[in-house]
Order: C-alpha cells, then structure tokens, then sequence
C-alpha cells in the first residue's frame, strides 16, 4: 500500500512539474488572423486600437500580455503575442489586412493606453480619412489550467472624419474554450486564436458598422 501511495506521487509530482514547464515562456498568435467580414468600400478608414486594461494602463503587464498558462500546481504565468509588439498593435493590423482584402485603403494609427479619447480622436482627424475607427479594449485575456477560458470586453466605434459617433458595437464575456489533460498549452494556441478572430468578425460585421462604412 505505501508503495502505491509513493508511486501514485511520484506521478502526482513528474506530471506538474511537466504542465508547469509546459507553462512557461508560451507564445499565442494574434498578428496574421484573416477576418471573413462582409463589408466592401474604396474610401480611406484610418484605423488604431486602444489598449484600456486596467492593469496595462498601470503598468503591472506588458502591453504583448494576452493571459496566462497555469503550471501542474496552478501557479501562473504571463502568456505574450507571437509577434512580441502589443496587442493593440495585432488588432490594428488585423483589421487592416482584412479591410484591404475588401476594397478599402487604411491608414493604422498607433496609440499609448493612457491616452484621452480626444488625444486619440484627433490623431485619427488628422490622416484625413473618410471613416475613423476605434476598437477599445477594456479586457482581454485568456486563462489555462486544463480548461482554456477567455474573458473580453471590447468594443469597436466608427466616426465620421470629424470624429462624430456613427455606429458602435460591442463583446463582452466570459467563454469556455474547452481544454486538454496532456497538452493544455497546444490547445490554447488553436482555441484562442479561433475565439479572437470570431470575436473581431463580430464586431466589424454588425449591420450598423457596415452600413457606417459606405
């Protein structure tokens, strides 16, 4: 029986160490999804993401922070884009691909997470464009244990090019992207990737955002 007990351990001990190594220095991408959305137009959209999580804005995480992989004993940690630049900047990006595939030209602005919504209206005002628009990020990030959750809540507004509201759309929640036993990590970087751009495509395909962009 002490036998059995010890090995039972011993398997106990070897597999969280294994999830915990699994754990760390983990990488999701983010920069290079390709959004189905059924808009199409030819004019100019300048285009930025504003990173407004509280704990960016702080300081106490990377701006390339995009959630966290738990180790066998459920210690966390931080999980980067794949691409090493900020998340906001992978949205910013994405959008623009995917509003090119369709027609339109751009202009991605970049913008600090403690910048006041006139600071970043008006640097959308000056490119000139015909259309500004602003995907906010009041939360995103994604928790793994054996389970993978997403928590979000973001939110997409287009202006007109003196930066006056026309259409605005909205994801907030928390979803079950199920998990793996073996390889939580591996499951992770397909399901959330997945979930992001869903998420993304639902915004931009909301009928009050296509209609504002003709």
């Amino acid at each position: 029986m002490l036998k059995h007990k010890t090995y039972r351990i011993l398997i106990i001990l070897c597999t969280s160490l294994f999830l915990g190594g699994c754990a760390v220095g983990q990488k999701i991408r983010y920069h290079d999804a390709e959004l189905a959305i059924n808009a199409s137009g030819n004019i100019m959209i300048a285009v930025t993401s504003l990173d407004g999580r509280p704990y960016i804005k702080k300081g106490e995480k990377d701006k390339t922070y995009i959630g966290t992989f738990r180790g066998g004993f459920a210690n966390p940690f931080d999980v980067s884009t794949e691409s090493q630049k900020p998340l906001a900047n992978d949205i910013t990006s994405v959008i623009c691909a995917s509003l090119q595939k369709k027609g339109f030209t751009y202009t991605p602005i970049s913008v600090e997470p403690n910048e006041t919504q006139d600071q970043i209206i008006n640097k959308l005002k000056v490119t000139k464009a015909k259309r500004l628009l602003l995907l906010t990020i009041n939360e995103w990030r994604s928790d793994t244990y054996s389970n993978t959750s997403l928590y979000y809540d973001i939110v997409l507004t287009v202006m007109d090019n003196h930066g006056a509201r026309l259409a605005e759309s909205k994801a907030k929640g928390e979803d079950d992207l199920g998990g793996s036993f073996m390889n939580p990590p591996g499951h992770a970087k397909e399901a959330v990737p997945k979930a992001y751009r869903k998420k993304l495509e639902s915004l931009l395909n909301d009928p009050s955002i296509i209609n504002a962009l003709k």
